[in-house]
């Protein structure tokens, strides 16, 4: 056989018994157009031979690179590594790969970041970060590109999404917390800009509504999910509702700053504060104590975002659907029956 620079997609073909296209579409991974099998065939033909892809020419004949843009709000944030790599994974065993590029804070510049990916033909995006109205969101709609929200919902419904069920939740936070006795329960919220802040925030309230009015839960925002405004707000909370034995934080990174205050003022956890999280993201498990929290299915998660995204890319018309996963209860140290303080 020739060498693999002079090894056509015509030569595969005729070595597969199939059409250039056919050869085109399995070596691009696109779903749903070449079975599994001929799938593999076609590959293991192309291997044998010396085939080379010329991705490069490819996108310039299809308008489009087997390159997907992952979208995160926050490198820094534990949650997302675990996720990334599970949607990069996904991807790469459908021959896509991945660029992943951080959000910007200023709006303008995320719209302009979309633009950006846009004029250089990625595929489409997968969002970890979304905000109500986002022009971030607006750029993909006008750029007509294929877009799945990752562990974020979108109130305007023109994107398909992967979510956990927050109502879920917090019903299993909420049990939780009544059942060892608590009934001042307090929320640090997401802030309200957030879909998964506004979700949580809102099945906290209409949960707590439920119970009766003796009962006290307090809500206060954090600015973001991040650990420094996890702090200020327990320093607002506190100051407002002292007499609260329990607080649920809208994630993990929250907690870690309401832990700070509260070891800050002496306020031991469990014995004077019960502390829950949300998301179980990695370590959480060695803090002093182990956090109790809720697990998000990040892997399963990443699995079905990647699948959906692959489904949108295949048509484009596909509807747009949104795929709920279960959450699941993690008890650790850091909840127990209340005392006063």
């Amino acid at each position: 056989m020739s060498t693999s620079s002079h090894v056509t997609i015509e030569d595969v073909a005729r070595a597969a018994g199939v059409h250039p296209a056919t050869v085109s579409r399995a070596l691009r991974g696109i779903a749903g157009k070449v079975s599994a099998e001929k799938r593999a065939e076609i590959q293991r033909i192309a291997i044998e031979i010396g085939y080379q892809p010329n991705f490069v020419a490819a996108s310039f004949r299809t308008k489009q690179t087997n390159l997907a843009a992952i979208v995160v709000p926050d490198l820094s944030n534990p949650l997302f590594g675990p996720i990334v790599q599970g949607l990069e994974r996904a991807l790469r065993q459908q021959h896509l790969l991945s660029l992943v590029v951080q959000t910007p804070e200023e709006p303008t510049e995320r719209r302009d970041l979309v633009h950006a990916l846009a004029g250089r033909q990625v595929s489409g995006l997968l969002v970890l970060a979304a905000e109500s109205s986002d022009l971030m969101l607006q750029a993909a709609k006008e750029r007509g590109l294929p877009t799945v929200l990752v562990n974020r919902g979108s109130g305007d419904r023109h994107f398909s999404s992967v979510v956990n069920d927050d109502r879920e939740s917090v019903r299993l936070v909420v049990a939780h917390l009544q059942a060892l006795g608590h009934c001042a329960i307090a929320h640090i919220s997401g802030p309200s800009a957030s879909s998964t802040g506004r979700a949580r925030r809102e099945a906290f309230e209409d949960r707590t509504r439920a119970l009766g009015p003796k009962a006290d839960f307090p809500i206060q925002e954090a600015a973001a999910f991040t650990r420094s405004a996890g702090q200020a707000a327990a320093r607002v909370l506190l100051k407002r509702r002292p007499t609260v034995t329990a607080i649920f934080a809208a994630n993990d990174l929250i907690a870690l700053g309401v832990l700070d205050v509260l070891r800050e003022r002496g306020i031991r956890v469990p014995a004077d504060m019960s502390l829950v999280g949300h998301n179980d993201m990695p370590l959480v498990d060695l803090i002093d104590p182990p956090l109790t929290t809720v697990r998000v299915p990040v892997e399963q998660m990443s699995e079905q975002a990647a699948q959906l995204f692959l489904e949108h890319l295949a048509r484009a018309d596909l509807p747009v659907s949104t795929r709920v996963l279960m959450p699941t209860f993690v008890e650790r140290l850091s909840t127990g029956r209340p005392t006063r303080r």
